[in-house]
């Protein structure tokens, strides 16, 4: 369809922005590799969430963007 664009990107973005809302993590003060857990989580967060980003820029970018 022209001028339509993917709605997966957005819906990713949505699903990460509620994965950085852990309220499961909240009082575990555990250790995951030398480093809180919360902590850890959120480095996680934050790698799934570049990668997320860069695919978006690969394969979800309009083509017509950039004129």
């Amino acid at each position: 369809m022209p001028g339509s664009h993917p709605r997966w990107p957005l819906l990713l973005l949505l699903l990460l922005g509620v994965g950085f809302e852990n309220f499961w993590l909240w009082g575990e003060d555990w250790l995951l590799f030398g480093i809180p857990v919360n902590l850890a989580y959120h480095v996680g967060l934050c790698v799934v969430g570049a990668g997320l980003l860069a695919a978006v820029v690969r394969w979800g970018w309009p083509d017509d963007a950039d004129d």
